[in-house]
């Protein structure tokens, strides 16, 4: 870690992506977020040692969703067990 040196960040890794295609810099990511396909140009290396974080979905305690984002929090709910905090 002390040999990297950051010179950017992007809040949309499919924008980060275009420039590493264009041999612009690495991308560091989360698995699966880029097309690493073979038509892609693009391949996923992970990091060793194997780095890990927790990832939070959060929302505004009386928001209103959308019939979409309603159905996405659903499967979000169901594939991943929802955990009973103070919000929800």
């Amino acid at each position: 870690m002390d040999d990297l040196h950051l010179e950017g960040s992007f809040g949309l890794v499919y924008n980060a992506s275009a420039f590493a295609k264009e041999h612009l810099g690495y991308l560091l990511s989360f698995d699966k977020l880029v097309d690493t396909s073979l038509e892609s140009g693009m391949v996923f290396r992970p990091l060793t040692p194997k780095l890990e974080t927790n990832l939070y979905l959060v929302w505004k305690k009386y928001q209103t969703f959308s019939p979409i984002a309603e159905r996405f929090l659903k499967q979000i709910k169901k594939s991943f067990g929802q955990k009973q905090t103070s919000g929800s």
